[in-house]
């Protein structure tokens, strides 16, 4: 299956996963619960068909809002012979700047991200999408992470970007036409659109609304995809994605919007280019794993760190020196951890009811998106957890202490080296993480 870049395919892969789980016999099939079934139980399995009906109401499809008369062949003609100029415009457009910004519509909330694209001239191409970067240029595609500071791939350019992720990249896509879009054939605009897991092999609809061209592509199976475009520049201004993921009872679907910025230019402020730094250059993705040490161990010398809390102060772990400090490191994407952080919370009010010389302390890790620290805080709010967060978001504490999963919990004695270290989630963790207090206190609290 192909790696697709976005939270969307992260959304896509887990509803997969549970669906074919659910799809698998069981001794005794739980009946389907009458109360509302929240995002979480994504990441818990496996549930039945019903339950996961309720968990994902039907979403409509794209085409339910064009008339009969926009899906005419009259129409159909119209709205291929536009999405044949769109992609003409992508092709000749000296250079092209864009940011995507897309939002998959989940019960009980909704999950955001964002790239930006700059598109020079023929396959000169930048794409970045959270930590990673996708440059191609000089005749090389060009992939780095953030969270791998010593090494890039580099592979030779195959063509063009898209058929070199394809078939050296182990076929990564970005949720967008764009890429595709610069080296499309004429004729074949409509295969620019086929990503995100659905394919898009034909024009369904076209209609003018809201001072919009829109062109409706139908897919495989119950998914369709709405393509909204500027009739005056031939730009894609939004995308409206409704899709079933594989494996998925009739009926259910989500949806994903995206909002586009495109800007078109003679010349690209910035030239596409890639520096290395000290980084080396490695043949595939298989090679670019962090070189990470070991998940800190017991007797080790804690890292010290200086991270602001949720309520905007500093904490200084060598300030803490005397007291058993109690770090859970979590992220709120993560299902294990939103599982654990309620154990972590009942040692908190423990140490605080018992007056025990401790400290406990989340460590927010690896958020993704746009305003990442507030949705945290509104997250924590909403659970109204009695022991504060720390920031450490971009993962550089986390990775002082060698951890590359989540969630992960180390006790820290009065002396500052590590008493214990929990990874994964533990439903007796609290009773664990008090005896580990106390022994590094002496046996008193």
């Amino acid at each position: 299956m192909k790696r697709i870049l976005g939270s969307f395919a992260f959304v896509a892969s887990c509803l997969a996963t549970s669906f074919a789980a659910a799809q698998e016999p069981a001794a005794a099939p739980a009946p389907a619960s009458k109360q509302s079934v929240d995002a979480d139980q994504m990441q818990d399995a496996p549930m039945d068909e019903a339950a996961l009906a309720q968990m994902f109401p039907k979403a409509p499809l794209n085409g339910d809002t064009f008339p009969e008369a926009a899906k005419t062949p009259e129409a159909i003609k119209a709205g291929a012979a536009l999405l044949e100029k769109i992609a003409a415009k992508y092709r000749s457009a000296p250079a092209i700047t864009d940011t995507v910004a897309w939002t998959v519509k989940l019960p009980g909330g909704e999950q955001k991200d964002s790239m930006s694209i700059r598109l020079g001239g023929g396959q000169e191409m930048e794409v970045t999408a959270g930590t990673m970067t996708m440059v191609s240029t000089g005749g090389n595609v060009y992939f780095a992470d953030e969270q791998v500071d010593d090494k890039f791939v580099k592979v030779a350019l195959d063509g063009t970007v898209v058929n070199t992720l394809q078939t050296k990249l182990d076929g990564i896509e970005f949720p967008c036409p764009h890429l595709a879009l610069r080296g499309s054939a004429e004729g074949k605009a409509v295969d620019a659109f086929s990503f995100g897991g659905g394919s898009f092999t034909k024009v369904a609809g076209y209609q003018e609304k809201g001072g919009m061209a829109e062109i409706l592509l139908a897919g495989e199976g119950e998914s369709d995809l709405k393509i909204s475009a500027d009739p005056k520049t031939d730009l894609v201004q939004s995308l409206a994605l409704v899709m079933a993921p594989p494996g998925a009872p009739p009926g259910i679907r989500f949806a994903v919007d995206f909002m586009l910025k495109p800007s078109v230019s003679d010349k690209l402020e910035k030239p596409i280019a890639f520096n290395a730094g000290k980084r080396k250059a490695v043949d595939g993705l298989s090679d670019l794993t962090p070189s990470r040490p070991e998940a800190i161990a017991v007797g080790a010398e804690a890292p010290t760190f200086r991270l602001m809390d949720n309520n905007g102060s500093e904490v200084d772990l060598a300030s803490l020196r005397g007291k058993v400090v109690v770090v859970d490191f979590w992220a709120t994407w993560c299902g294990p951890c939103r599982k654990g952080l309620p154990t972590i919370d009942a040692l908190a009010k423990w140490v605080a009811e018992s007056k025990t010389n401790a400290a406990v302390y989340g460590i927010n890790v690896w958020e993704r998106g746009d305003g990442a620290m507030v949705k945290s805080k509104e997250y924590w709010d909403k659970n109204k957890f009695s022991f504060p967060f720390l920031d450490d978001i971009k993962g550089d504490v986390i990775k002082q202490y060698g951890f590359d999963g989540i969630p992960a919990t180390v006790v820290i004695g009065p002396d500052g080296k590590v008493v214990a270290v929990h990874q994964g989630f533990d439903a007796n963790l609290t009773e664990t993480l008090k005896a580990e207090v106390l022994k590094a206190l002496g046996g008193k609290s």
